[in-house]
Parts: structure tokens; C-alpha cells; sequence
């Protein structure tokens, strides 16, 4: 890529404020809130969920062709303003992008060749340069050589060129027909690439992929990052791995594993219909983790029955559950943090044998049951409820909130709120009352 020198000239940036870490609130607080509103509101870029240092590389070699010399910072630079700024880089990081390419441009661009060496991220990062190649007039001819210069380092195939130019331009004209069309041969040619950079690039592009019952065999990772139906059920079997990254699944059916990984992030499941008691039943797993994610079990089941191991829970809503707790946890240790459980008619939680939970800054809301209207538990391990929220909450005996089956110590609750629980004399119901630090609403 030494050949870029000779487009680079002494540049500037006119960068304006507004980048992600801007904190300062002024006088016209509205305007400021609705100006905050209108940053929330923007996509996310794919790339956004690396670290600070990788998603600076990863904008100074997009860069390279926005800014590389005068004819394309003249017509580029707004827009390579505003994708920085979806990457989070600060205003500070932005000016940096123009002093390392006049003066620090071979050792910048090797740090960015090895960032940028997993396919995933070549695949977004050369959707990146064709979408600012496209918006290029005066300096086309410069962006077609920067553009099949990077394709070259990355030792992209003939297939590979041409799904990019194909899937580019009919994201240009939002020719979902075509774009379909080209990833179908993509994929019969034995490459793929994740439906969220694809949707983040081209939003009207939808793809739903079918399945009947689904069998996850030992060493194999199914992964589903796109929108999916299943009917039927999903089967991780021992050793092997089921990932919901970024996908929409609707589902006629429960997913089992027996010994198998389970992982969701940034999923969103809807429960169709179901046979079983729960959506999810999960025995000998050592591990299940959900982040960022969505599930809603329709009024069909419960949700998650797991047996042993860990489960880690965070920054997930779980909502519409009856017939079953929405969670029902038997293994050794569990975390959940900033969740939301709603309209659970059979309850929230259940906390069973030995298991050591810690339940933080999360949310109960229209839960229900005969005891323990959200919580009910009667592990023998330490259980700490923090900072939690129950609104509406309501049991047909005691603890409309919570309810502890065992009187023992290592029971603690501190710092809830309790709203509109019902019967509103027993929020806790626990022998060891001095452990309970309670505040209503």
C-alpha cells in the first residue's frame, strides 16, 4: 500500500463535537436530551463492541480512502465524520486519523493489516470501503485502487470480489432480490458471512431461514444469526455448541442439551408453541450464558430449567412465562444483573438444592404464584437479593415478592422496592427478618 503516498497531501479535519464520550450538558437541557435521544437512536456499528484501540485502527484504515488526498476529503469527510462517530471514535481520535496518514502512514497501516485479520472483520471493514467508495465522484478512480489494494492484502478470491461488488450495489439500488441471490451462491461456494453485518449495511435485506428439529452433534457449533424459524425442537447433544448471536428465532418447539453449550447474545426468541414445561431444558451443561437479550414464551412454558453448572443472566428481558417459573435453577452458582422478568404467571424464580445465586439491579414486574409471587426459594446455599425492583408482585400465601422456604442464615435482601405487592404484610418471608433491609413504594 505504499502507493498511497503519492495521493496524500497536508490535510485538515474540520471535526465537529458529538462524539460518544461527550458529556457536557448546557443550559438548554431539552435540546440536550433530545440531542442524547437522537445518538441512542443511530445503529450501532458491527465493530462498535471492540476495544478503543482495535475500532482506531480499524477507522484509520477506512481513512486511507475517505481522507488519502484532497479530491476525496473534499466530498468523503462528512460522511467518514459521521461513521466515525458510529464507532465511537473520539474528536480527539478523529484529528489522530489525520496526523498518523500525513506522517505515521506505513507503521499505522501494518498495526491496522494485523488487526484486521479475522474474515468476519475483512468482510465488514470492505462493505465499509464500498459504501464510502460509492459516495466518491471526483475521486473514484483513487477509491478503486485503495478499495482493490485492500482486497489483494486480504487474498480475496474471485468469489469474494464479486459477492462485495454485487451485494454493495444492489444495497444501493435496495435490490433485496439480488442481494439474496448473490448470497445463496456465496454460501454454495463454501464461505459465509454474518446476517448483522449484512443487515447493518443493507437494512431492507431479509433473509429467514427454516428449519425442522435441529440435532447439534459433539464438536459442531450451530450458530443462528439471522432471522430463524424452527419447527420443532433444538438438540445440543455433549460437546456440541448452540449460539444465538444477533438472531430473531421464532421458535414451535424447546431447546435440550445434555452435556451441550447454550449461549444467546443480543438474541431475540419468540416461543411459538411448545409441549414442554419449558422453553429451555438444560442438564449436564457446565456453563449457560445470555446477555443482551429478549425471550418471549407466548403464555406456552416456562423458561429455563437448568440442572447443573453455572448460568450467568445480564441485561435480558424474560417475559409472557405461565404454567412454570420463568427460571427454575438447580446447579451451582448463578449471577443475574440488570434484567427485567414480566408478566410471569406461575412466578420468576425458583432456586433449588444447593445453588448460590446473586440477584442485582433487576426487575420484577406482574409476577405471580402461591408463595414467592417473584422469588421463591429453598436452596441451601447463600442467596443475596440487591438493589432489585418488585412492582405488582403477588402471592397467594406469603412473600409476595419473595419467599424463603428455609430459615437459615446467608439469606440476604437489601435494598429493594416494593410496589403494589400483594399481600403487601409479607414482601419477605423469611424467619431471619433482621437480615432484611425492606423499602416500599
Amino acid at each position: 500500500m505504499r502507493y498511497t503516498k503519492n495521493y496524500i497531501g497536508k490535510t485538515y479535519m474540520n471535526i465537529r463535537g458529538g462524539g460518544c464520550m461527550e458529556t457536557g450538558v448546557n443550559s438548554d437541557i431539552l435540546g440536550y436530551l433530545k440531542k442524547r435521544q437522537s445518538e441512542l437512536e443511530k445503529v450501532s456499528h458491527p465493530m462498535v463492541r471492540y476495544d478503543d484501540s482495535f475500532r482506531y485502527l480499524y477507522a484509520f484504515g477506512l481513512g486511507v480512502m475517505a481522507l488519502g488526498n484532497m479530491k476525496a476529503m473534499k466530498e468523503l469527510q462528512e460522511y467518514f465524520e459521521s461513521l466515525s462517530v458510529r464507532l465511537c471514535i473520539s474528536e480527539k481520535g478523529r484529528e489522530q486519523i489525520i496526523t498518523d496518514i500525513n506522517n505515521y502512514f506505513d507503521f499505522r497501516l501494518t498495526e491496522c493489516i494485523e488487526k484486521i485479520r479475522e474474515k468476519e472483520i475483512q468482510y465488514c471493514f470492505v462493505l465499509d470501503l464500498y459504501k464510502i467508495y460509492q459516495l466518491s465522484l471526483w475521486s473514484q478512480d483513487y477509491c478503486e485502487k485503495v478499495l482493490d489494494y485492500y482486497q489483494q492484502i486480504f487474498r480475496f478470491s474471485d468469489i469474494e470480489r464479486n459477492f462485495f461488488e454485487t451485494f454493495s450495489e444492489s444495497a444501493q439500488k435496495k435490490d433485496t432480490e439480488k442481494a439474496g441471490k448473490a448470497y445463496e451462491l456465496f454460501r454454495k461456494k463454501g464461505y459465509e458471512i454474518r446476517y448483522s453485518v449484512m443487515s447493518y449495511f443493507f437494512p431492507e435485506f431479509v433473509l429467514e431461514e427454516n428449519y425442522d428439529n435441529i440435532t447439534v452433534k459433539a464438536g459442531k457449533t450451530f450458530i443462528i444469526d439471522k432471522p430463524t424459524k424452527v419447527t420443532g425442537d433444538i438438540i445440543v447433544e455433549r460437546g456440541g455448541s448452540l449460539l444465538v448471536l444477533g438472531g430473531i428465532l421464532k421458535i414451535y418447539g424447546s431447546i435440550i442439551t445434555d452435556g451441550g453449550r447454550v449461549r444467546l447474545y443480543n438474541a431475540r426468541v419468540r416461543v411459538m408453541d411448545n409441549k414442554n414445561d419449558y422453553f429451555m431444558k438444560l442438564s449436564k451443561t457446565a456453563i449457560v450464558q445470555i446477555t443482551y437479550s429478549f425471550i418471549d414464551c407466548g403464555g406456552k412454558c416456562g423458561c429455563i430449567n437448568q440442572t447443573t453448572g453455572r448460568f450467568i443472566l445480564s441485561d435480558t428481558v424474560i417475559s409472557n412465562t405461565s404454567g412454570e417459573r420463568a427460571v427454575e435453577f438447580l446447579g451451582r452458582s448463578a449471577v443475574i444483573t440488570r434484567c427485567r422478568f414480566v408478566n410471569c404467571n406461575a412466578g420468576a424464580l425458583a432456586l433449588m438444592k444447593n445453588s448460590r445465586v446473586n440477584i442485582e439491579n433487576t426487575e420484577f414486574i406482574n409476577c405471580m404464584s402461591e408463595y414467592g409471587g417473584s422469588l421463591y426459594s429453598e436452596s441451601i446455599g447463600n442467596v443475596k437479593v440487591e438493589s432489585c425492583t418488585f412492582e405488582n408482585s403477588k402471592a397467594k400465601y406469603l412473600g409476595s415478592a419473595i419467599y424463603f422456604k428455609y430459615s437459615k442464615f446467608g439469606q440476604f435482601v437489601t435494598n429493594c422496592t416494593y410496589k403494589e405487592c400483594m399481600p403487601e404484610e409479607s414482601s419477605v418471608f423469611n424467619v431471619y427478618d433482621d437480615d432484611f433491609e425492606m423499602q416500599r413504594l
